[in-house]
């Protein structure tokens, strides 16, 4: 039984067991709140989460621009394979692979900034853990 119910259940029979029958229970005898504060631990967590979200967006938004670059480059390329077009279908495909080099460098440079962010996280939280690990050692002493 948890200590709420033992306390509860001896409350009950307490009042049971007495002969007035104005007789309350105290509001101090039980608490049910909780602390709600975050340690150290979770906020490293939802702060990499915040960072995986940003660059997951970015790594979706470059997809987004492939696939829309692709698609042109088709139907550009259906266009110049049927003789309607000519110069425009290489200009394309240099644009595509020129956008297609930066959306991959913003994704690298999404990634180790993460990367460098999630280090310094992990490092601050490991730092975090040794000054209460030495304010436990310090209280008990």
């Amino acid at each position: 039984m948890s200590a709420l119910t033992q306390r509860t259940a001896a409350a009950a029979r307490r009042l049971a067991t007495t002969s007035s029958t104005t007789s309350t229970l105290s509001r101090a005898a039980f608490t049910t709140t909780a602390c709600h504060q975050k340690n150290p631990v979770e906020v490293a967590k939802d702060t990499l989460k915040t960072v995986d979200r940003k660059v997951s967006d970015k790594l979706v938004d470059g997809i987004n621009i492939g696939t829309a670059y692709a698609n042109k480059v088709k139907e550009v390329t259906s266009k110049v394979s049927k003789g309607k077009v000519t110069g425009k279908a290489s200009e394309l495909r240099g644009e595509v692979a020129g956008k297609a080099s930066e959306v991959a460098g913003e994704a690298k440079g999404a990634a180790s900034e993460a990367q460098g962010k999630a280090r310094g996280i992990k490092d601050e939280v490991e730092g975090k853990a040794r000054e209460v690990k030495g304010e436990v050692k310090e209280k008990l002493s």
